[in-house]
């Protein structure tokens, strides 16, 4: 009989194990646990102690994760005074088979559990526990990173510890008094690439050397993979080292090998004796860009040790080349001969050779460009002369070429028979705000060619545009000036018409006018993104909302980890320092408020909104310590709040919390932590970042037993308590409040009735109406009250639930009226929280 057992990795927050059988293993004295199935038969040795694997084509070839995969494989083929191998044996796009002894790495091809990043599938006899097959299965739902420094999971850890599955080793949580790479869960960005003595002693007791591959423990190399990165054609990465470690006076020889094809990798020494260093030396001399892979295998009193090494060519960078401006405009007078001249930048790669010449299309010699020739960034001269050519326009070209590269700019001459008006610049642009009633101006400056006097007059081709003065004789200058007026936000764009007196020709001066949007922040529009109650102080860390107009261009939401400090063109500074942000949109922003503020604790500082290049008007703000606000269900700061029991369901009606019982709130606020957290990071698992003041929480009046108090793992500006609740409860949907160092949050409910608004928002005075509360938790026996008085409702189930209720007239004074609902069938329950109906006259 085959026995099959599933083994998963977890993701975040805990450990998790997944499949039809749970194993069941016990601390080894190494710190180490080997797999017991559920028959109670412990896992052996593979019968030859080698598994053949191969790689998912699609996703493992040539890449990052391909590199990681080998390495991985290396690190548990390398222990000394072990015989168990791991050897490559290829690419396959097919799906694993349970059954061909053989092992698979894929992406996809099994369900996965939530939170779970891999599974290892391992067969084995069920009486003796003998290991036959094992397939690695990754989840494509997750984030991996097959380099460093990311905020994704890293695909070589998560290897590593899979492949510990495969020969027969199991979690060893709890057993080691440092986090290991058998333990069962890891954080986002967290590495851990190197076999520590749990597992070096794990796969010895499995596969020790009495025979096979093994042999008594001779020199180890340390580590056990190497990766080089480079750039290919250009100098090889720098050389690394390998520490040789056994008993002194032990000799060793080193080879190097590789799969490509190409010897690229060489050693020095290629002997010696223990302790000792070897170094590792990569050449990138005509490789192509791509992924090349080798080894190092230092054999020594009868064993071997192998370092796989990996080297990452990337292509070389593109020469760039670039030639402005796009055209180049000269005037000259028949009969004019000397050459003028414009300057052009030639910008792009350093050390670039070029060189440069002039060209014309209708013939002539009155074009030049220098110099001719160069290397890297420059000045170019651009010279034209009338010399020889009749009145007319005539076209040419200056061109650069560096290798393949052509970059070419036109020049136009244009050669008149008589003096012209000369104006700069000869396009406008202009910006305001929509509504703002001072203009935006600019100034042109005319001139006559050559310095002649020429009389001109001036006509604006736009009503928002005025031209000033009318007329005129050069050189002068021209005021424009565009307002905004009753002009809707919007790009317009007209003309001024300059034409010189004398001659009767004119010139055309476009003129573009932007009208943005009017950013603007509601007045107590700052609020805490969990209470909403405005005119509260906020704090460093806390996640917060603003309301307004024109925020931000459009909706947009931050991607993931780190979050931005700009979405859809839209930023927001809080005293100075940019905030990271959840979410923008035109008329609501959500963000983290930078920990720099927490400097600025006991005083007001400013926040400033900033559409595109628009600002709003800075909004004073107040800065305290902690400013909790806890998260209802209904995202309005009321009624029911974001609870959940032990186990992660959410608090509700049907659903009560129980005396004893321990729950999780939901909030932000919470003020300074015990350990720094980057703004717009996840916060860490391992240790969790605590809260750095006193925290309570309060039940109907009791206080609880915070057992936790801090940043939730894995997310940015929220935090969470942990209490186990009072032994009694008044009620079955207490009212609870949090308080952090004195300082109370919004008062909600444990799964209470909440309200979230009242539909119409408004009636008329004088007569009866009726409305609809909508709201959740609500009961079917619930009755609304209205000015001290109760009111039968008729009730309509839903996500949403609707109680409608007619209002008399003698209740609806002018003035706002505020709604809530009770439970006559349960008068010891609270009231929900109100919405405010408003009766004009």
């Amino acid at each position: 009989m085959i026995f099959i057992l599933i083994l998963a990795t977890a993701g975040i927050l805990a450990a998790a194990e997944s499949g039809r059988e749970t194993p069941v293993a016990a601390c080894r004295a190494g710190g180490f646990q080997v797999i017991r199935f559920g028959n109670g038969v412990e896992a052996s040795a593979k019968a030859d102690r080698r598994f053949q694997v191969s790689f998912d084509a699609a996703n493992y070839n040539g890449n990052g994760f391909d590199s990681a995969l080998r390495a991985a494989m290396t690190s548990w083929s390398a222990v000394s005074g072990s015989n168990w191998r791991y050897s490559f044996s290829g690419y396959r796009s097919a799906a694993p088979s349970p059954s061909d002894g053989e092992m698979t790495i894929v992406s996809g091809g099994y369900s996965f559990p939530s939170g779970v990043l891999a599974t290892t599938l391992l067969s084995a006899i069920a009486s003796t526990g003998e290991i036959l097959d094992a397939d690695i299965f990754f989840n494509p739902a997750m984030s991996f990173s097959g380099g460093s420094g990311s905020g994704a999971f890293d695909f070589h850890s998560v290897a590593l510890h899979e492949l510990g599955h495969g020969l027969g080793l199991d979690h060893n949580d709890g057993c080691y008094a440092t986090r290991t790479v058998m333990q069962s869960a890891i954080a986002p960005g967290y590495q851990e690439r190197n076999l520590l003595a749990p597992e070096l002693e794990g796969v010895r007791y499995l596969y020790g050397s009495g025979g096979g591959l093994g042999g008594p423990p001779g020199v180890t190399a340390s580590p056990s993979s190497l990766i080089f990165r480079g750039e290919s054609g250009n100098v090889p990465p720098a050389a690394q080292t390998i520490v040789l470690n056994g008993s002194t006076g032990t000799s060793w020889q080193a080879a190097a090998s590789t799969s490509s094809g190409y010897n690229w990798l060489s050693l020095s020494p290629p002997a010696g004796t223990a302790p000792g260093v070897l170094t590792i030396r990569p050449s990138t001399n005509g490789l192509p860009a791509g992924i090349y892979f080798g080894a190092v295998t230092v054999n020594s009193a009868g064993s071997s040790s192998l370092v796989s090494v990996s080297l990452e060519l990337s292509p070389p960078p593109t020469p760039v080349l670039e030639l402005r401006p796009a055209m180049g405009n000269f005037f000259a007078l028949a009969g004019e001969t000397a050459w003028i001249s414009q300057t052009f930048s030639l910008t792009g790669s350093s050390g670039l050779s070029w060189r440069a010449t002039a060209a014309t299309s209708s013939g002539g010699d009155w074009l030049r460009v220098s110099p001719a020739n160069g290397a890297g960034p420059a000045v170019l001269t651009v010279s034209a002369s009338a010399a020889g050519l009749e009145p007319g326009i005539y076209a040419g070209t200056a061109s650069v070429v560096a290798g393949t590269i052509t970059r070419q700019t036109t020049v136009r001459l244009e050669v008149a028979a008589a003096p012209r008006l000369m104006v700069e610049p000869g396009q406008i642009s202009l910006t305001t705000a929509a509504g703002i009633a001072s203009p935006a101006c600019a100034t042109l400056s005319i001139r006559g060619d050559g310095g002649a006097a020429l009389d001109w007059t001036a006509a604006s081709g736009a009503a928002w545009l005025k031209a000033t003065p009318a007329a005129g004789r050069s050189p002068s200058s021209l005021g424009l000036c565009a307002a905004a007026a009753d002009l809707a936000p919007g790009q317009y764009a007209t003309q001024v018409t300059l034409t010189a007196t004398a001659s009767n020709t004119s010139q055309n001066i476009v003129v573009a006018f932007t009208v943005n949007p009017t950013v603007r922040v509601r007045d107590g529009g700052v609020v805490s993104a969990a209470a909403l109650a405005p005119g509260k102080p906020i704090a460093a860390g806390e996640m917060i909302t603003i309301f307004g107009a024109d925020l931000a261009p459009r909706a947009a939401w931050a991607a993931g980890f780190p979050l931005p400090a700009e979405l859809a063109d839209c930023r927001v500074l809080v005293g100075g320092v940019p905030a990271r942000l959840f979410y923008v949109s035109p008329g609501q922003i959500n963000l983290l408020v930078p920990s720099a503020l927490a400097e600025q604790t006991g005083s007001t500082t400013t926040l400033t909104v900033y559409n595109g290049r628009q600002a709003s008007p800075a909004v004073r703000v107040t800065v305290a310590q902690q400013a909790p606000g806890v998260f209802t269900l209904l995202g309005n700061g009321a009624g029911a709040g974001v609870l959940t029991h032990a186990d992660g369901s959410l608090v509700s009606r049907e659903a009560p919390v129980a005396p004893g019982e321990t729950v999780v709130v939901y909030l932000t606020g919470i003020g300074p932590l015990d350990r720094v957290v980057t703004d717009g990071a996840p916060a860490p698992a391992d240790p969790p970042a605590r809260a750095g003041s006193q925290v309570r929480l309060l039940v109907g009046g009791q206080e609880a037993t915070v057992l936790f108090a801090g940043a939730t793992p894995g997310l940015a500006g929220l935090q969470q308590v942990v209490a186990t609740l009072p032994a009694t409860l008044f009620g079955r949907f207490p009212a609870m409040m949090v308080e952090v160092q004195g300082t109370p949050s919004n008062l909600f409910t444990a799964g209470g009735p909440s309200l979230l608004d009242v539909s119409p928002a408004t009636v008329r005075a004088g007569a009866e109406a009726t409305v609809a509360l909508q709201g959740i938790h609500l009961s079917r026996s619930s009755a609304v009250r209205a000015a001290g008085v109760t009111l039968p409702a008729a009730f309509t189930d839903g996500d949403r639930q609707l109680l409608r209720v007619v209002l008399p007239a003698r209740l609806l004074a002018p003035g706002p009226l505020e709604l809530s609902v009770i439970d006559p069938e349960a008068p010891a329950e609270a009231a929900s929280n109100a919405v405010v109906l408003r009766v004009e006259p």
